[in-house]
């Protein structure tokens, strides 16, 4: 038994319950143990609950995000807000969001490291022969849905920012970031936007080596089995674009498009129809170290990051290839139809 007190999971609490059970769950797991560090583990669930509750107090100090319209003469509503994100790019986008955004992507950013620190002691705790596949489960589906939130946030400002959208689409796209704004603990893509989250899904689940430079039919004949229809459905459509095709290309190869463009180059010279993942790896001079530490969840956020930026660099320097990444050409669909 130790001396260690459990973590206060009151009612101002902001994980949703179900996350709750599974923190105290695994903080029984150690009590019951006879792991020679489970007090050391228990103190620091505890300490780390308590942190994250400080920062959701934090957040609770300001109000919705559209509450205060009026001062000085000066108004704000969604429009001004649609107005000003449209000036803003992505190296600015932070200095123009509302500081109750800003605070509350840090309490996402603080469950999202409380996820990765009890995934962490999962494994310490199974090193000393202690069972936690209990909670294994739920502590890596929170960790990946705290990564989709912050996803899903960043597709939505890329909207937000581009003013060559139709009013209507970047109203749309900010409506939803200010819902997000405004509870984003209890906020889940999974919800507001299915097909995104299938997107997502649809990463996970599948493993294409870089190396074939497949066809756009035969990756989606790989998603076939077991995506989500609708997913399939978006990508096999008969007015896709060519940007769109690229995009979706990049999303599932796992490499930028000018990267299959070298890699086909090289192919072609060397008279090969294929590489292997190490092969490819080589040609591009890749680190495979680069992206293959961590969670899942956060090089798939990482894996984003880079073909964000990339499209952005395309469309600055007027460069062959997608000028959007393959999420956001999924949410745009999906505020299309929303907006019809």
């Amino acid at each position: 038994m130790s001396s260690s007190t459990p973590p206060d999971l009151g009612p101002d609490c902001p994980l949703p319950k179900v996350e709750q059970e599974a923190i105290h769950q695994l903080w029984q797991i150690l009590e019951d143990s006879e792991h020679p560090e489970s007090n050391t583990f228990q103190v620091t669930i505890t300490e780390h609950v308590a942190r994250v509750a400080k920062v959701s107090e934090a957040l609770r100090a300001y109000p919705p995000v559209l509450e205060e319209k009026v001062l000085g003469g000066k108004t704000r509503d969604l429009d001004t807000l649609v107005n000003l994100l449209a000036t803003a790019d992505d190296s600015t986008f932070p200095l123009f969001q509302p500081t109750r955004a800003l605070v509350g992507k840090t309490l996402v950013m603080a469950e999202l490291n409380l996820w990765r620190l009890l995934r962490h002691i999962c494994k310490e705790a199974q090193k000393g022969g202690i069972d936690v596949s209990a909670v294994q489960e739920t502590i890596d589906d929170r960790l990946f849905g705290c990564v989709f939130t912050l996803l899903a946030e960043e597709v939505l400002g890329l909207i937000g920012m581009d003013e060559k959208l139709e009013i209507k689409l970047r109203t749309r796209a900010v409506t939803h970031l200010v819902d997000a704004w405004g509870n984003f603990h209890q906020w889940a893509p999974r919800k507001y936007f299915p097909l995104l989250q299938a997107t997502w899904d649809a990463r996970r689940r599948v493993h294409v080596s870089g190396g074939t430079l497949m066809g756009m039919g035969e990756v989606l004949r790989l998603l076939q089995s077991g995506c989500d229809p609708e997913f399939v459905d978006f990508f096999s459509r008969e007015n896709l674009v060519e940007d769109e095709q690229l995009a979706f290309q990049e999303f599932l190869i796992g490499v930028t498009t000018e990267q299959l463009s070298s890699l086909e180059q090289t192919m072609q010279e060397e008279g090969r129809t294929s590489f292997s993942r190490e092969e490819a790896q080589a040609a591009l001079e890749l680190d495979p170290r680069a992206r293959g530490a961590g969670h899942p969840g956060v090089r798939a956020f990482q894996f984003f990051r880079e073909r964000a930026l990339a499209a952005a660099a395309r469309r600055m320097l007027d460069l062959a290839g997608p000028k959007k990444t393959a999420e956001e050409y999924v949410m745009i669909y999906f505020l299309e139809q929303q907006a019809d």
